[in-house]
């Protein structure tokens, strides 16, 4: 139990510090162009992420018991879970990107979607950093 409790975690913190970290960097500098270029590893992330996060939730928290950390962490797994929605449907959609295309097109699309999704994300992250403490 314990070896799937360090191999959950440590997927759970690797694929979500690169997911919320290459979003935080893609909304800061605007490149719509990389946000295109980094959907798939960056949806990989999302995926691995949330999956890892409910087998966390499940070995920790069970379904008997709603307390507030667990509020806390619900708040944070739906935020998380928008913010995988956000990326898929703004950033997935502008994939089809031609040379002329500019900010105010499908490249201005997908750093909206960062955008939004890094605001979501950082809900996620202060309510997983709280949450201990609740």
């Amino acid at each position: 139990m314990q070896y799937v409790f360090m191999i959950t975690l440590a997927l759970h913190v690797m694929s979500g510090v690169f997911w919320a970290g290459s979003t935080f960097v893609l909304a800061r500098t605007g490149d719509g162009r990389m946000a295109i270029s980094l959907f798939g590893p960056q949806m990989g992330a999302a995926t691995t992420a949330v999956l890892s996060g409910a087998v966390l939730w499940y070995l920790f928290h069970g379904t008997g018991y709603f307390g507030t950390q667990e509020q806390i962490l619900a708040v944070g797994a739906v935020a998380a879970i928008a913010a995988a929605g956000v990326q898929g449907a703004l950033v997935g959609r502008s994939r089809r990107v031609t040379p002329q295309d500019d900010a105010t097109g499908p490249l201005g699309q997908a750093v909206r979607g960062e955008r939004l999704a890094a605001g979501l994300l950082a809900i996620t992250v202060i309510a997983m950093a709280i949450a201990r403490v609740a």
